[in-house]
Parts: C-alpha cells; sequence; structure tokens
C-alpha cells in the first residue's frame, strides 16, 4: 500500500496550442509532459523528475480535477473555476486538456491574455503517491513519478 501523499505540488508546461475553436473559450493545452527531465531544487531536495506514461491513469478514473487560473491564487478570481473539462486524457505526449472557459466577465481578461499569448503555460497542482529515486553516478538523482493523486489543472503566469 503506498504512503499517503506528503505535499500537494505544483509543475507547469507550456501549451501547445492557445485557443482550439474560432469563438476562442475552447482551452486545449497539455498540463504535463511525459518522460521530459525537470530540474527540481525545492524543499523537496535537487533532482532531476519525469513524470511517467500512465501516471494519470488511476487519478482520472477516479475525478475530474477543476480548471483554475494560476492555482486559485488570483485576489479576484480565487479558487473559482474559470472552464469545465470537456475531455481529459493521457496520450503519448502527456496529459491532454481540452476545456470550455466560463463565459464570465471576471475571466474574460484571462481569455483575452491566453488568446493572444501572453499567458502561455498550463500548470497542474498534484500530490505524488508512488515514485522510484534512483541515483546517477557524477548528477543528482532521478525521481520517476509513476503514480499522481491530480486536484487541478490550468493555465499559469508564470509556468
Amino acid at each position: 500500500m503506498p504512503d499517503a501523499p506528503k505535499a500537494l505540488l505544483c509543475r507547469a508546461a507550456p501549451f501547445t496550442a492557445r485557443a482550439a475553436s474560432d469563438d476562442g473559450f475552447t482551452l486545449e493545452a497539455y498540463a504535463a509532459v511525459f518522460d521530459s527531465p525537470t530540474r527540481i531544487d525545492s524543499w523537496e531536495g535537487i533532482f532531476d523528475e519525469v513524470i511517467q506514461r500512465g501516471a494519470f491513469a488511476k487519478t482520472l478514473q477516479e475525478r475530474t480535477p477543476i480548471i483554475q487560473f494560476d492555482h486559485g491564487h488570483h485576489p479576484m478570481i480565487g479558487s473559482l473555476p474559470i472552464a469545465a473539462v470537456q475531455r481529459l486524457e493521457e496520450d503519448a505526449h502527456g496529459l491532454h486538456v481540452v476545456a470550455r472557459m466560463h463565459e464570465a466577465p471576471l475571466f474574460e481578461p484571462v481569455r483575452e491574455a491566453i488568446a493572444s499569448g501572453a499567458i502561455s503555460g498550463m500548470s497542474f497542482r498534484f500530490a505524488v503517491i508512488n515514485d522510484v529515486m534512483t541515483s546517477r553516478d557524477g548528477d543528482v538523482p532521478l525521481r520517476t513519478i509513476t503514480e499522481v493523486k491530480l486536484f487541478e489543472v490550468g493555465p499559469v503566469m508564470y509556468p
């Protein structure tokens, strides 16, 4: 039985698409990219991290995460969901998200910033359920995340 999650973590990826429809309300992007090493230097330590294909499979069966802007930290928008998930799935590249943004005046500046390319990344909030840490000669350890619990995905100002 895996250990209980220790903390909620966030990781980001650049958008691969900005608007998937002519009206600008459909958001399509990758919230996570598989097998792409990222150098982590945080309270967790210094290591390279990769997310393995299949890491989201169980959590996607159990729940649909909410879509928030800047992890719900925006002073006006807060933790309100800015969009509804239409499709969220793992493919060969990563965690692919298609969502329909809510048509509300409060979210309009976020939608416009995504459409113009000013907001160019997406992030996800998760807890590690299973991982494998591997030592590497002369380099920092490699952490391979094999299972996560996904809570939230969404566009962020600083991916």
